[in-house]
């Protein structure tokens, strides 16, 4: 079912296209079905299948992690520590760390490899 998005009078043209977008992707509809905080779960997902990423143990680093998706599948595929930094704000996802820090600054890789417990993997 298509929903069609009209241009509101205060609304760029660019927003409306993405709110098209956004409200006809079938990837969105699946992510929030599913339960993944973005569609771009499935990306990390496929991308790991085929080449293997992330492994049992792994331990891995999501530099601008928000909104989480990528941390919810490094998660689930069985890394043993999962860190994401970002300067957002966002919601605990279980299984990880979340740095609430611009991964710029001069003391983030320091605290990533704190938490991490030794270099990343991915």
């Amino acid at each position: 079912m298509r929903v069609n998005v009209k241009t509101a009078k205060k609304r760029k043209l660019s927003s409306t296209l993405w709110l098209d977008r956004q409200l006809n992707d079938p990837f969105v509809a699946r992510a929030k079905a599913e339960g993944w905080r973005s569609r771009a779960a499935f990306k990390l997902i496929e991308l790991n299948e085929k080449f293997g990423l992330i492994g049992k143990g792994s331990r891995v680093v999501d530099l601008g992690c928000a909104p989480g998706g990528w941390l919810q599948v490094a998660a689930k595929a069985g890394a043993a520590k999962v860190v994401g930094i970002d300067y957002l704000e966002m919601p605990h996802v279980p299984g990880t760390e979340h740095l609430e820090l611009d991964f710029l600054d001069d003391s983030a890789p320091e605290k990533l490899k704190n938490l991490l417990g030794g270099e990343a993997d991915v």
